[in-house]
């Protein structure tokens, strides 16, 4: 069994920022663990705690008190950092206030005026809206942060490749959800190492499963290229296996002699995106070619050999698509050996906070604004954080521009509910369309809940049902406790009790 208070004892923390975050942070530590050194200062301390501790790991405050020369030392600060630690230092930036998000997002990019990433950052911790259930604290976020980063110093120490600060090519811009940093940081290196296997990639549209596919083959140490496919762009399955196996002139109506992007991704990764639009013939072929690394040109009889490892992508789920006869199973039982899943953004709420930081500094960048946004206020924070975004981050990323728009002709620099309502058309942003929708929420949590034998008795199921529906309820209004109990026909008195319980 791993000791895991001994693990930690590889980290040596770091914490800037204010007076209370430092003793906030700092108290987290003791309670995770009292043996993790940690050392704690203000920006006045923050080079001084640098070169005499040494630490592996700083955490650094952009807070309510933030200002623009504040933030022009810090970039400075970070700048320097970087080019004197190197990977030798993970940097954590904590956005504890929502009115301060174009700060933590500014800090990505390397120049005012430029889309250029700065690479300062490794991850962001983000301050959530208050009374939300189920979306982690910022104490939850830095324990779960803490072992993912323990995880990642072994790494370095077995000689393995330090993974890439936010904004590499290839890497995530931002990230901060405790669900995205257990994919990137944790799930990731390791099914990049599974070089003999062939990943499979599900996740809704805009949720970034070409990026994810680069980072496996940037982690895998694969020598060759990154080539990508969409089948769907090709007229028929022919022309889609001459595409990846290539073709002799006179194969088919149209055909020249050409090798296809196996050849061209040789020793590298092939990533084919939207795997549900293979062709069951197709399917076979590759099936073949990932048994015994052999292919041949549409319409030749002699066979090639080749090294290149495969990435698949869809979204659709594996099981849905083998119910719906898409996928062949002997194809599918392969796929799901190596299989990454990215949670679409309503399951990963927090990554709408540090996006919303990214995409406001992006178009301060790509736009002439006159009163350039600097964040939200609270009740504007708790709307956007609520809604489901069913277009994920490209579709926040569209929103994020409609608010700058809005937000600079009424000239504010803090984008209030009035300007959210005005470009959602509509106040009850995170509302369900039905309590049927709350109930199958809080079912799913309760059915993970029973796999784990954490339920021990009907009675027991029937309480913790109850709660987890009025959890869903309350995540459902953004925490307004009278809105989620006209939604589901429950007592507020009882909504109320329920939140209090959960965020003691």
């Amino acid at each position: 069994m791993v000791d895991k208070g001994k693990r930690l004892e590889n980290l040596y923390i770091a914490i800037v920022g204010s007076a209370d975050f430092c003793r906030q942070t700092s108290a987290v530590y003791r309670n995770l663990n009292p043996n993790i050194p940690t050392c704690h200062g203000s920006y006045d301390d923050a080079w001084s705690i640098l070169l005499t501790h040494k630490p592996n790991v700083l955490i650094i405050e952009i807070g309510f008190r933030h200002t623009e020369r504040t933030h022009a030392w810090m970039r400075s600060f970070l700048q320097q950092t970087r080019e004197r630690f190197g990977n030798e230092l993970s940097i954590v930036v904590a956005v504890t206030s929502s009115t301060k998000l174009l700060y933590g997002g500014d800090i990505l990019f390397l120049e005012e005026d430029s889309l250029e990433p700065s690479l300062f950052v490794d991850s962001f911790l983000i301050t959530p809206p208050s009374n939300i259930p189920s979306v982690p604290r910022l104490s939850e976020q830095i324990e779960n942060l803490t072992w993912l980063l323990s995880r990642e110093w072994n790494r370095r120490t077995d000689g393995e490749t330090p993974l890439p600060p936010l904004g590499s090519h290839g890497w995530v811009q931002s990230l901060s959800d405790p669900v995205s940093c257990e994919l990137w940081m944790k799930w990731l290196p390791k099914y990049a190492g599974y070089v003999n296997e062939n990943p499979l990639i599900i996740g809704e549209t805009g949720t970034g499963k070409t990026n994810l596919a680069y980072a496996l083959h940037l982690l895998s140490g694969r020598k060759g290229d990154f080539i990508s496919i969409t089948p769907r762009d090709f007229s028929s399955s022919e022309l889609v296996q001459a595409e990846l196996f290539g073709a002799v002139a006179g194969a088919y109506t149209g055909a020249v002699d050409k090798w296809g992007l196996v050849k061209s991704a040789e020793k590298g990764t092939l990533f084919i995106d939207e795997l549900q639009s293979i062709s069951k013939d197709l399917q076979g072929k590759l099936i073949t070619f990932i048994e015994n690394k052999s292919y041949r040109r549409v319409g030749s009889a002699e066979t090639t050999q080749a090294d290149v490892r495969f990435v698949f992508a869809s979204n659709r789920s594996l099981y849905d698509m083998m119910e719906e006869n898409v996928l062949r199973d002997d194809f599918a039982y392969r796929l799901e050996r190596v299989m990454l899943e990215l949670a679409p953004l309503k399951e990963r709420r927090l990554d709408i906070s540090s996006a919303l930081a990214f995409g406001l500094a992006k178009i301060h960048r790509q736009r002439e604004i006159h009163h350039p946004v600097q964040g939200f206020d609270s009740t504007a924070y708790r709307m956007v954080f609520s809604h489901t975004w069913p277009g994920n981050l490209r579709q926040l990323e569209n929103f994020v521009a409609k608010l700058c728009e809005h937000a600079d002709m009424e000239e504010t620099n803090i984008i209030d509910q009035r300007i959210v309502a005005e470009v959602f058309r509509s106040h009850m942003v995170g509302e369900p369309t039905s309590p049927a929708e709350v109930v199958a929420r809080a079912a799913f949590t309760i059915s993970k809940e029973a796999l784990t034998d954490s339920i021990e008795s009907l009675s027991d199921g029937v309480d913790r049902f109850t709660q987890a529906t009025r959890l869903a309820a309350l995540d459902a209004s953004g925490g307004d406790i009278e809105q989620a109990a006209e939604l589901i026909h429950d007592s507020p008195s009882l909504l109320k009790l329920t939140s209090q319980t959960i965020l003691k």
